[in-house]
Parts: C-alpha cells; sequence; structure tokens
C-alpha cells in the first residue's frame, strides 16, 4: 500500500509540474497576446477562480461540522486544492485552444 501511495504521490506531481510548465508557455508565449489568446485566459481563469472559493468553502465547512482535521490535513486539503486547481486550468486552456 505504501509502495502504490508513492507512485501515486509522484504522478500527482509530475501531473502538476506539467500543467505549471503548459500554463506558463501559454501565457508567455505570444499566443496569450492576441485577442484570441486573450479570450482564453479569460474563460480558463473564469472557470477555475470558482473552484478554489468553493473547495475552500467544503473544506472549511468539512472542518467545522463534519470532521475536524488535524494541521497535517488541513495542509494536504490545501494542497491538493490549489494544485488541482492548476491542473484544471491547464486542461481547460488546452480544450478551449483545439476548440478556438
Amino acid at each position: 500500500m505504501s509502495v502504490l501511495m508513492n507512485v501515486s504521490i509522484v504522478v500527482y506531481y509530475l501531473i502538476f509540474m506539467a500543467s505549471v510548465f503548459y500554463s506558463l508557455k501559454f501565457q508567455f508565449g505570444k499566443e496569450s497576446k492576441d485577442e484570441r489568446g486573450k479570450g482564453i485566459l479569460n474563460t480558463s481563469y473564469a472557470f477555475t477562480y470558482p473552484i478554489i472559493i468553493f473547495g475552500w468553502l467544503i473544506i472549511t465547512l468539512t472542518d467545522v461540522y463534519i470532521n475536524p482535521f488535524s494541521l497535517d490535513g488541513y495542509k494536504i486539503a490545501m494542497l491538493i486544492l490549489l494544485t488541482g486547481t492548476n491542473i484544471i486550468h491547464a486542461i481547460i486552456l488546452s480544450s478551449l485552444k483545439k476548440l478556438s
């Protein structure tokens, strides 16, 4: 079980790093300078920004009303929220880029 957990952590980290690279490449590349690229970025941000708000709300409500988190549990929940949002941002950028 421990080996599977370590492998999944490494795979998640690699996916996160790939999404950061893709997002930065799109953001600072020449493609984001035109109207189409700015529209893609704005649409992607419009989808991913509420995820942070609702995710934080769900984590807080879970902590208060269902099961209190330990400090390590809270850190892991926030880490997954923020990195997951960046992964979703990169996926939306990729799909919008292909659609338009």
